[in-house]
């Protein structure tokens, strides 16, 4: 059974993702994230062959890179991430970029 990576309670957003050892986390208020974006991108599928695909970025400003939350490893709960970030970034005043 999948978990959600995601949570997002009023000013503050908790995160996990997998890191190079081991399972990161990290709570982050609406004035550490720097932006949050929805863009369209290509996954490989199998060997030789990609598809069209979606993914979630978001930029905490104490990083120096973006987390990243891919479509095909997010399915279940992909489309309500989607939603409950959509309404942080409105609610917080985060920069926000939906180019789907």
């Amino acid at each position: 059974m999948a978990k959600r990576r995601i949570y997002c309670d009023g000013a503050e957003m908790i995160l996990f993702w997998d890191g190079r050892q081991h399972e990161e986390t990290m709570s982050l208020k609406s004035n550490e994230i720097a932006s949050i974006k929805f863009l369209k991108t290509t996954e490989k599928k199998f060997l030789f062959f990609s598809a069209e695909s979606e993914k979630i970025e978001i930029k905490p400003s104490k990083l120096a890179y973006s987390i990243t939350y891919s479509k095909s490893k997010a399915k279940e709960f992909f489309e309500q991430y989607k939603e409950e970030l959509a309404k942080f970034a409105k609610d917080n005043n985060v920069t926000f970029h939906n180019t789907l």
